[in-house]
């Protein structure tokens, strides 16, 4: 099957936020929860944001 158009983007993109940068999720329109009820994924590095998107793509994605 051929996909025509834009490239599916994953759910958890990392984004600069206002102070620091984040891991957005795409499906609640904000910024990613690292685990329920918990913190939220926001005023990191780059690069624990990209570590930490590439951990709850892993996870939603059972791998």
């Amino acid at each position: 099957m051929e996909l025509i158009g834009r490239p599916m983007r994953g759910r958890f993109l990392v984004r600069q936020g206002g102070n620091g940068w984040m891991v957005y999720d795409s499906e609640l329109k904000g910024p990613a929860q690292i685990e329920k009820d918990g913190a939220f994924a926001e005023k990191l590095t780059k690069e624990q944001a990209e570590i930490l998107a590439e951990r709850l793509t892993a996870r939603k994605t059972g791998s």
